[in-house]
């Protein structure tokens, strides 16, 4: 098996399961260290990344740097009296990353880790961009909402409301960053080999379910 995918909703538990399949499986767990990996290639800070990684990820931020790559006089000195940690302020930087940018090293680097091979890729649209791949799996994982505030306040330490409005940002983020990129709904089960509700499938079961796939893919 070259790459397990993984997809999944905020406070769902999917950390915790990747790091488990790559412990069961001998791979190599990938998820925000793509972002340094990013980083490293375009020569900028992992700040700059972070901005159109999914975790951040936002629409207005992507028209934005579409927008300066169309007209950069646009966003020349002066020109408008942004916030300096603004998305426009970024964009008046000498060394400029984009949108664009960012999606195609992440990419081409999710294309390098699919030749590598034995690999748990956690978001970034790996179930799309390798959607075509025989030998991936993608695994989505999900459970309902009251169950992964619960998880939330307690990795995080924080209240209900804050633990709820979490889950939401991220959600969005990563749903915007699906539609925006490769024009797909994130939820739809299509995208995936096999669904799991974490709430009421143990790590076990799944790990033993995505082995009896892997076991049985022609």
């Amino acid at each position: 098996m070259a790459v397990i995918t993984i997809s999944k909703q905020h406070g769902a538990g999917g950390k915790d399961i990747a790091l488990a399949l790559a412990r069961e499986l001998g791979c190599e767990v990938v998820d925000k260290s793509l972002i340094i990996k990013v980083a490293q290639q375009a020569r900028v800070g992992t700040d700059r990344v972070e901005n159109f990684d999914q975790e951040h990820y936002s629409s207005i931020d992507k028209y934005l740097s579409g927008i300066f790559l169309a007209n950069p006089a646009l966003f020349g000195p002066g020109s408008f009296d942004f916030p300096a940690t603004s998305s426009a302020g970024l964009m008046a930087d000498q060394e400029f990353f984009n949108a664009q940018k960012y999606l195609t090293l992440t990419q081409a680097l999710i294309k390098e880790l699919y030749q590598k091979g034995n690999v748990v890729l956690v978001g970034r649209g790996g179930q799309l961009l390798l959607a075509d791949k025989n030998d991936c799996l993608h695994l989505r994982l999900c459970a309902p909402l009251e169950y992964r505030v619960s998880r939330v306040m307690e990795k995080a330490g924080v209240g209900e409301k804050e633990a709820g409005e979490k889950i939401h940002s991220r959600d969005k983020s990563r749903a915007s960053y699906i539609k925006d990129h490769y024009q797909r709904d994130w939820n739809d089960p299509g995208l995936y080999h096999l669904t799991v509700n974490t709430q009421r499938v143990p790590v076990e079961t799944t790990i033993a379910l995505v082995k009896q796939i892997i076991n049985n893919k022609p």
